[in-house]
């Protein structure tokens, strides 16, 4: 019953509020001054693939379509270090977009850096760094490899799930990704221990899907990019130590630094929602150091976000996103 009145709270309230940003003012209102669009990949959609991993995508002419609309409607298309300084400088600013990618998956240097050269707009790529090192545990790619290519799934402690149609395997993907996410913390000892009845090759899988080292120091060298950090093997932090997750991040940011020979300012928590991030890491990020910091919790940027630098807010791009969306006062709310 409480849960039922909660949701049914939650519906009338979103109701209210979509029908509120109908009225300019208040379109205007909730907009605040910017907009930080996160992505993962610019790619075709693949058939066969399973659908929480194209999620991850949009398709070039939906980027390029979109840039195009929103330069019509008069946005204004900043970097992040651009953000950074308005919200610092209380500059009165409005209608501001800023375009960041999670995780460097090697189609934003083939597909979407030609894209965002073509009409010199600034990005932001934060990079996961064992996986342009050629040994990071890509295990959501994995998983799905293994699913689609069988039609029962058995886990290392005898565990089996059955996925013949597309929606089966679809529902078992989210559950076996709910298995690793509550055990995985960085190295392949936890992944091993769910997924050891099968053959990986983790470094073939990073080759084929993640930037290369060369690609993300010439992308670096573009005064359009700007190279963040994303901890070194895209952990659920929560699930590590302080001391685990201070090496997670600082190793991370140490070792961009070092191969494009500038100092990395800017941050991405990896799934970074308000149950992945908390105290212990926001204490990491003070103490470590960073300009900026993005999470995954939706919603725009205000200018009292000059008080909450680490935790800058987020709102997914996918191919169905709507411009009208981006004022929309329930983003970030509920």
């Amino acid at each position: 019953m409480h849960t039922l009145l909660i949701n049914t709270f939650k519906e009338k309230t979103n109701s209210i509020l979509s029908n509120l940003s109908k009225i300019q003012w208040v379109n205007n209102y909730f907009s605040g001054i910017a907009t930080i669009f996160i992505l993962h990949r610019v790619h075709n959609f693949e058939l066969g693939k399973l659908e929480p991993n194209e999620n991850l995508k949009v398709s070039p002419e939906f980027l390029e379509k979109f840039i195009l609309e929103l330069h019509s409607k008069h946005y204004e298309f900043i970097s992040i270090d651009r953000l950074y300084d308005i919200l610092i400088n209380k500059i009165n600013v409005k209608k501001q977009i800023v375009f960041t990618f999670d995780d460097g998956y090697k189609d934003n240097y083939e597909i979407a850096y030609k894209i965002f050269k073509k009409y010199n707009i600034p990005f932001t790529i934060y990079v996961t760094t064992s996986f342009s090192e050629r040994n990071g545990f890509i295990w959501w790619h994995v998983l799905e490899d293994i699913i689609i290519n069988n039609n029962e799934v058995k886990l290392s402690n005898g565990q089996k799930f059955k996925c013949i149609t597309y929606e089966e395997k679809v529902d078992v993907f989210m559950k076996i990704r709910k298995i690793i996410m509550q055990h995985f913390k960085g190295n392949a000892t936890e992944l091993n221990n769910i997924l050891n009845n099968y053959d990986i090759n983790w470094n073939d899988r990073a080759t084929e899907l993640f930037l290369s080292k060369e690609q993300i120091e010439e992308l670096s060298k573009d005064p359009i990019v700007t190279i963040g950090a994303h901890t070194v093997t895209h952990p659920l932090l929560v699930n590590l130590t302080y001391e685990e997750v201070f090496s997670e991040i600082y190793k991370s940011k140490k070792y961009l630094e070092y191969l494009i020979g500038r100092e990395i300012k800017h941050f991405s928590f990896p799934f970074g929602g308000r149950h992945e991030v908390g105290k212990k890491e926001f204490d990491i990020i003070r103490k470590i150091g960073f300009n900026t910091t993005v999470v995954a919790s939706r919603g725009n940027i205000y200018s009292w976000h000059r008080n909450k630098l680490y935790a800058l807010n987020r709102i997914i791009l996918r191919e169905n996103f709507k411009i009208d969306d981006i004022g929309r006062p329930n983003l970030g709310l509920l």
